[in-house]
């Protein structure tokens, strides 16, 4: 046993204190150990030396007595007793004798314990373990000077064997068996000392931590976790009763020592192995997620492995079953190809993996995002008008999500279903895209009038811009060749930057414009800048801009309109201090700032995944900040936008992208156009203009223009004012965005996904753990049940008036008017109450901000509040009936909880949930 340097400096403190002349103590140890060769004790300095022989001893106590006289004593240490000492020796010792140190009167001096637990003398090995054990480092005292079981244990654990935890269960077991020093750890202990350890582990461990350990023991340490991955698989419940899973979990014993594994004790190890796996950094999981596949392909179940959310191929297995089920609809949407396609995107993104690859994330949801639009009834094309506020209002969202998917996926499976997603919108918009054109050709040459939302571009001026600089400072922001659908993504949550946008007040809809033609930056944008048809460049534009009438009325003489161009914008790579200057003044009434990034990135590379943001686009966040804080209106527009390379065709004919000269179309493709808003430099005014999207007159690009599609033609026409400022005649929009662009609710019986799951094999002749499945359990492979009571259909919406009784209950209920006088008042009327509830309810208890907004005809910026008066009303003793998860942006109702807190009795017929109305 080791004798450490306290245990020599208590004894020769006890030996002094009975005899202070004392001058030689011997002392008993086994081996050398790197011992001090001296000690000070009671103001006397003792020599330390290891003596292995009695001669050595002699000569030390002949030194002593000889020796320097700084030295007044000597302890000597040896691995002799005292039988085993002559009498010479014996008698120049203190006492006549050799000190042997009692094992657990060192552990009680080392834990500065009074007393031990009666329990540790069973383990005859732990006294020297813990001796051992303080190398690294002191013990801390134990409490009321009592070395309990629990606290041994712990330290022997956690010095010896990394674990930190007397008791460790099946989840610390796991992390365990990923340090490296685990195996090495364990050999180094004897095998009795092993063998209760083990033991001590599995009294705690439960069912899934004696497996783990079982591994340990077979020499599969490092494989505990990833064959806990594998339990997820072979223990599904959405496969019980497959023969392939049962005779895998046979194969499963050999790792664990031929061990029985049942199905709670997969099921347990299953759950531990996913929960440290989900609080694993990514980077480190990779190891463990390629050995788990590999150990699946042993066990010959690897078509399995989309049970589980974590393995990597079976995100795979499930990104193409969600792949097939996006095919099949594409070619021929229906309701229950929708609810297949939905059914089986909540299980790619119930995936732990798609967290870390975003890009895959978005496609899955813009993907079934177009799935439910296909859908839809076709929009109406009886005029121009409707056309573009359709654009504006839904077509917008169709591109977002559409162009969101170009490049595909890893997979090529999913990336062809991308392509057929594509294409059949693509069918869709060229099906509203010519009777479009024919009504624009006529709506054209009839010197248009336009409804009062819809503004053509040479109009913005006098109609928009200069009537809002009446009242307040404006920045007038035109991002050239900006599409409606890119305008919906860089400012859906404008909020967020203290912004709010503005509608007239006789008005539900953002206003919109309507590009000059043809659609090209030196006519649509020098008739924007200018206020009148024309053509021009840059030089023209400012010189419009600074003496159109509308915009000169509200401005000063020394501050006329200010106009900045792409060259005028930056100082070297900053916002230029001349803009800054501009738009901080607020004598300066109107100042407009020139953005080319959009229509310079459709001459760029397609090989980019295009993600629009508002911190990616250089000088635009410092352009709003500066015209936040000077309380400046902002008027966001382009000149016209565009349409994305999609898998155009090129067409001869014209050196422009998609409009030529000329008064006769000559292609099915095209539709001639003259006179009207129609400019041209020859002074003809008649154009020749592609239609559709699936064509072009010059070499490929990123994007192109001049066209007459609706997404050309149509134009942002946004008022963006900081928060609170209030401008007369406007009022805060609730937020654009169509039913089918919020994310569906999860039906409460999933539908069957048997047609896109992974293959059932035949059952072998191998004895099965598990009964024999009925065929209806083969057909729900991987989902829950579904009774004939719930058909394989999408999910209807909810009949006009269901639900209002349950809902009266709620507002006519003693609680709730409790509720609503503690509220006083921020309490919610109970007409925009009965909307919130109603709203929720339908969609299955869960919405987005930005759709619950809409449905309650409220900007998004003051949704906030109202939601926090709604809790304190709903959430009685702050139970979760109405949470808020902020992070996610949802809202989302406990129905069951609500009128369980309220008393209701009510049992309202359940809206139908898993897809959008």
């Amino acid at each position: 046993m080791s004798v450490l340097m306290s245990q020599i400096s208590a004894y020769l403190d006890k030996v002094l204190a009975n005899d202070p002349t004392t001058v030689a103590v011997a002392i008993r140890a086994p081996v050398r150990e790197p011992w001090p060769d001296a000690l000070n004790q009671r103001g006397r300095r003792f020599e330390v030396r290891w003596c292995e022989s009695a001669l050595a001893i002699r000569e030390s106590l002949f030194d002593l007595e000889q020796g320097d006289p700084a030295h007044t004593g000597l302890v000597v240490i040896t691995p002799l007793s005292t039988h085993e000492m002559a009498d010479d020796i014996t008698a120049r010792l203190a006492r006549r004798q050799v000190f042997q140190p009692e094992a657990w009167d060192t552990v009680r001096q080392v834990f500065q314990a009074r007393q031990t637990d009666a329990r540790l003398g069973r383990y005859k090995w732990l006294p020297q373990l813990l001796i051992d054990g303080e190398a690294q480092g002191p013990y801390d005292p134990v409490a009321n000077g009592f070395l309990d079981l629990e606290t041994a244990w712990r330290e022997v654990l956690k010095r010896f064997l990394l674990l930190d935890s007397a008791r460790p269960d099946a989840v610390a077991l796991l992390q365990w068996t990923h340090q490296t020093a685990v195996d090495a750890s364990l050999n180094l202990l004897s095998a009795t000392t092993r063998s209760d350890v083990m033991h001590w582990l599995r009294d705690s461990a439960g069912a899934a931590g004696n497996l783990v350990l079982s591994c340990v023991e077979a020499g599969r340490t490092w494989d505990a976790l990833p064959l806990g991955l594998v339990c997820s698989v072979v223990f599904s419940t959405d496969a019980e009763g497959q023969a392939v899973l049962g005779q895998a979990a046979i194969r499963l014993e050999r790792y664990v020592n031929d061990q029985h594994i049942g199905l709670a004790e997969g099921s347990a190890w299953a759950a531990a192995a996913e929960q440290v796996m989900r609080a694993t950094p990514p980077d480190a999981m990779h190891a463990v997620l390629e050995r788990a596949d590999a150990l699946l392909k042993d066990l010959r179940i690897s078509e399995f492995a989309q049970l589980s959310d974590l393995l990597k191929s079976g995100l795979d297995q499930r990104m193409r079953a969600f792949g097939e089920a996006l095919s099949v609809h594409a070619a021929m949407p229906t309701a229950a190809h929708l609810a297949l396609v939905e059914n089986q995107a909540d299980r790619a993104l119930r995936h732990a993996q798609t967290a870390a690859q975003p890009q895959r994330r978005d496609g899955i949801e813009m993907a079934r995002r177009l799935s439910r639009w296909l859908m839809c009834p076709a929009a109406s094309t009886a005029t121009v008008a409707q056309v573009l506020g359709w654009q504006s209002d839904e077509g917008a969202f169709v591109d977002w999500a559409r162009f969101r998917l170009l490049g595909g996926d890893e997979l090529p499976e999913l990336s062809a279903a991308y392509s057929k997603v594509r294409t059949a919108v693509i069918a869709r918009r060229n099906a509203i895209a010519q009777p479009f054109a024919q009504a624009l050709q006529q709506w054209n040459a009839q010197s248009p009038a336009t409804d009062k939302r819809l503004i053509p571009v040479e109009k913005v001026l006098d109609q928009v811009l200069g009537p809002l600089a009446a009242q307040h400072p404006v920045l007038l922001l035109v991002m050239d060749g900006m599409s409606t659908s890119i305008f919906r993504e860089l400012f859906a949550r404008i909020g967020n930057l203290g912004w709010t946008e503005l509608v007239p007040s006789d008005m539900a809809h953002p206003l919109l414009g309507i590009a000059a033609l043809p659609t090209v930056t030196e006519v649509s944008r020098a008739s924007l800048l200018c206020g009148r048809l024309t053509l021009g460049a840059s030089a023209q534009e400012k010189t419009g801009f600074a003496r159109h009438a509308a915009l000169l009325g509200p401005s000063s003489a020394s501050a006329p309109p200010k106009l900045f161009h792409k060259a005028d914008l930056a100082d070297e790579t900053n916002l230029s201090q001349a803009v800054r200057a501009a738009i901080s003044d607020t004598a300066q009434r109107v100042v407009g700032v020139v953005y080319n990034a959009v229509d310079d990135h459709l001459s760029g590379p397609d090989q980019l995944h295009q993600r629009w943001a508002l911190e990616d686009l250089r000088l635009l966040l410092p352009l709003l900040r500066e015209a936040r804080e000077a309380r400046r209106l902002v008027l966001v527009t382009a000149d016209h936008g565009h349409l994305l390379e999609d898998g155009t065709e090129q067409l001869s004919g014209a050196e422009s992208d998609r409009w030529r000269p000329g008064t006769t179309a000559t292609s099915p493709h095209e539709v001639a156009l003259s006179g009207g808003r129609v400019v041209t430099l020859d002074g003809t005014n008649a154009v020749v203009c592609l239609w559709g999207e699936s064509t072009r007159y010059t070499g490929r690009k990123n994007g192109y223009h001049g066209g007459v599609s609706p997404q050309e033609l149509t134009v942002p026409l946004s008022v963006l004012a900081p928060v609170n400022i209030n401008v007369t005649g406007w009022q805060p929009v609730a937020p654009v965005q169509p039913d089918w662009w919020d994310l569906p609710y999860q039906a409460s019986r999933p539908v069957p996904a048997a047609a896109t799951s992974a293959p059932t094999r035949p059952a072998s002749r191998a004895p099965s753990k598990r009964p024999a499945p009925a065929p209806v359990e083969q057909a729900l492979l991987f989902d829950a049940a579904q009774t004939p009571e719930t058909p394989s259909s999408a999910p209807t919406p909810v009949p006009a008036g269901v639900g209002a009784d349950w809902i009266a209950a709620v507002l006519a209920s003693p609680v709730y008017a409790s509720q609503r006088q503690l509220a006083a008042r921020v309490a919610v009327p109970d007409d925009k109450m009965r909307q919130l509830l109603a709203a929720l309810f339908e969609r299955g208890g869960k919405l987005s901000r930005a759709a619950l907004a809409q449905r309650m005809a409220l900007p998004e910026v003051r949704l906030g509040g109202m939601l926090s008066a709604v809790r304190r009303m709903l959430n009685v003793d702050q139970s979760p009936v109405l949470m808020v998860d902020e992070s996610a942006g949802m809202i989302e109702l406990n129905h069951a909880l609500l009128v369980q807190q309220f008393s209701v009795t009510v049992q309202p017929a359940r809206a139908a949930q898993g897809g959008s109305r």
